[in-house]
């Protein structure tokens, strides 16, 4: 479960971690109240999990009180990887000479934390050079083990012992709420030699949030993504109106941009997963023919483990039900032909390929 920055901040100040100033704002009006409670210049930073922010305008430094308002209204408008915020974290600016990355992440082919170093940040970890990577032990860190890693990265007297300190609190984050990941990309060097971290990731590891029940209120559960989970398919909520349902993440993807490039929006992405039967199948198209906003329904598969006949069986049980939106599917591989017979003369628009599906459903014809 990845946090959003102001959640990881908080994180932060539990494990004695500096972090700037800040205010939460949900909508330009309270970004301009925020605004005159902190000293400028002020960062607006739009509180989205997906990564690359920056680079797509969800961040903005801002010295006066107008230009924080219209510049809160673009961030709140600005979907970045398909996420719109729902809130800006209203920040004091920090000027500083240079920057320091440092993370502790869990690296799963070794089974171990490491942590790793650099006296540059602002850059995705992978493009550092002369970064210091050093396996953490079970038992976490000490002193001497922070120092050493300061003192790989060339940091002296108070640089040193202000980066050995952070480490040292950031492991223990990291441990004890079992992160995959707690990142500072970056530390700040102020222009006084003091280090602050500007930004925070923190992802935790979902097998262990049963252990930490403080995280439940982070993200409280969907409706619709709790029972996809109950009922063994991936499901992800958007905010168009074509639910899209198909077998295998690559395949749905896929079909998610088809539907994109003919100018549809989805309104799920819905990966029932390999072997899936008529049950889950059933279940799926229950589900996605309740899911507001949606009014159309897009089924792209393709019968290798999947029989294409459950996939048919499934729709026509949902169809007997009563009530189903308009669906649009293209069912190809295993069986497919009795599939087909299977659904013709219900009111199922069927396809032989994916693009014409996803044409058909956008149009809504």
């Amino acid at each position: 479960m990845r946090l959003y920055e102001y959640q990881a901040k908080e994180l932060f100040r539990e494990y004695g971690l500096p972090v700037p100033k800040s205010v939460l704002a949900r909508d330009p009006a309270e970004v301009k109240r925020a605004f005159a409670s902190l000293k400028p210049p002020v960062a607006l930073k739009s509180q989205v999990l997906a990564g690359g922010r920056g680079k797509a305008g969800g961040v903005a430094l801002v010295d006066r009180p107008e230009d924080a308002e219209a510049e809160a209204k673009r961030i709140f408008a600005l979907r970045i990887g398909g996420e719109k915020p729902t809130a800006l974290l209203v920040e004091e600016g920090y000027p500083h000479d240079s920057e320091m990355y440092l993370s502790v992440t869990l690296d799963r082919g070794e089974r171990s934390f490491v942590a790793i170093g650099a006296r540059a940040g602002g850059v995705e970890v992978e493009s550092l050079s002369g970064k210091v990577i050093r396996k953490v032990p079970v038992d976490g860190i000490d002193d001497k083990f922070a120092e050493d890693v300061a003192s790989e990265l060339r940091l002296e007297g108070s640089l040193a012992a202000q980066f050995a300190k952070i480490l040292l609190s950031l492991e223990g984050l990291a441990r004890e709420k079992e992160c995959e990941l707690a990142e500072i990309n970056p530390i700040a060097v102020g222009k006084d030699g003091t280090l602050l971290p500007l930004d925070a990731k923190v992802i935790v590891d979902d097998n262990a949030l049963f252990r930490h029940p403080e995280f439940s209120k982070l993200h409280p559960e969907d409706e619709f993504e709790g029972e996809a989970s109950r009922q063994g398919f991936a499901f992800v909520r958007l905010e168009g109106d074509i639910a899209v349902v198909g077998n295998g993440a690559g395949l749905v993807l896929s079909t998610l941009d088809l539907v994109g490039d003919a100018g549809g929006n989805p309104a799920c992405f819905l990966d029932l997963g390999g072997g899936a039967q008529q049950d889950r199948v059933e279940a799926a198209i229950r589900l996605v023919n309740r899911l507001p906003g949606a009014t159309r329904i897009l089924v792209n598969i393709y019968g290798g483990i999947t029989r294409s006949t459950d996939v048919a069986a499934g729709i026509r049980a949902v169809i007997s039900e009563g009530g189903l939106k308009p669906l649009y599917a293209r069912v190809s591989g295993a069986e497919e032909e009795e599939a087909r017979r299977m659904l013709s003369g219900t009111a199922v628009k069927m396809f032989k390929t994916a693009p014409e599906a996803v044409a058909a459903v956008v149009k809504g014809a």
